[in-house]
């Protein structure tokens, strides 16, 4: 496994990651807690109508998070083979945290669970990841 510290500075490493400013929380072995603060530029809509956070910024997190719970659980970096993301309900403006969980590591492929809550820690999003062990 690779140490906690060790994985906050290696999401820290990538500009994408650090353009949405993500935060390793927690980590152990192949489960990490990865918190995206809020920003404006992160709704969906200028108006009050798009006042939600954007799904694609969703996704980029439940992508890292579970990308971040497999490199937990094996050691090193995995590339992304499918990810599957279930919009639970719009999420207001506000931090989000993914919570994500290596299932199943094997040979070749390894999946990963993730949950996106927000900060009343309400369910927003679910997804499941499968990444290239």
């Amino acid at each position: 496994m690779t140490p906690p510290d060790s994985l906050a500075e290696l999401l820290r490493r990538s500009p994408y990651h650090r353009l949405l400013e993500l935060e390793m929380t927690r980590a152990s072995a192949g489960e990490v807690v990865i918190r995206m603060p809020f920003r404006e530029d992160l709704l969906a809509g200028d108006d009050a109508a798009g006042r939600y956070i954007h799904g694609g910024a969703i996704a980029s997190l439940v992508d890292a998070a579970g990308d971040f719970a497999i490199i937990a659980a094996v050691g090193h970096d995995v590339p992304t083979i499918d990810l599957r993301i279930d919009y639970l309900r719009p999420a207001a403006p506000g931090a989000l945290t993914a919570t994500a969980r290596a299932v199943r590591v094997g040979r070749s492929t390894a999946v990963a669970d993730i949950e996106v809550v927000d900060e009343a820690g309400t369910p927003v999003a679910v997804g499941r990841g499968v990444f290239k062990a």
